[in-house]
């Protein structure tokens, strides 16, 4: 993708560019996850870029083939150069379970338990008078899940 003058006055025309060490808001067009758009109609094969790899062509020229533009910030409208930082999609996905950022327990749409499920399943088998295979029925789930909450394979970050 080349970028034209005109291709990079429209890009700043829709960044809130603060100080060096501050995020640099992208003010215009956003996908359903926050990260800016930028339509760009003479750009083949897609007429829409993402504002932050748009920054980083322009402040640090080519992205490598299969490689994400990564915030460090954490803030997906951020375009400011000094937060980004190249990654291949497993480094991305690493660097967000490492901060925290990604879904698990509850907040994933197929969890049949809850954190609070999780500290009475402990505390009840802690006592001994139920066995796993009762305790999986009682919440409609496998002795194995049951197994992996009793032994903080799944759920570790429950005390």
């Amino acid at each position: 993708m080349e970028l034209s003058e005109s291709d990079i006055a429209r890009f700043w025309a829709k960044v809130d560019k603060r100080g060096p060490d501050e995020c640099w808001e992208w003010k215009a067009a956003s996908n359903g996850l926050g990260y800016g758009r930028l339509r760009m109609p003479n750009q083949c094969p897609r007429p829409y870029y993402y504002a932050h790899r748009i920054s980083w062509r322009i402040h640090r020229g080519p992205i490598p083939g299969k490689m994400n533009v990564c915030h460090r910030c954490d803030n997906p409208r951020c375009v400011n150069p000094a937060h980004l930082f190249l990654g291949t999609f497993r480094e991305n996905h690493i660097d967000k379970i490492r901060k925290g950022r990604g879904a698990r327990g509850e907040r994933l749409p197929w969890a049949k338990l809850s954190e609070g499920d999780v500290r009475v399943i402990r505390r009840v088998y802690r006592v001994g008078k139920h066995p796993q295979r009762a305790i999986a029925e009682q919440y409609g789930v496998t002795q194995s899940a049951i197994s992996a909450v009793i032994r903080n394979k799944s759920w570790r970050w429950v005390k």
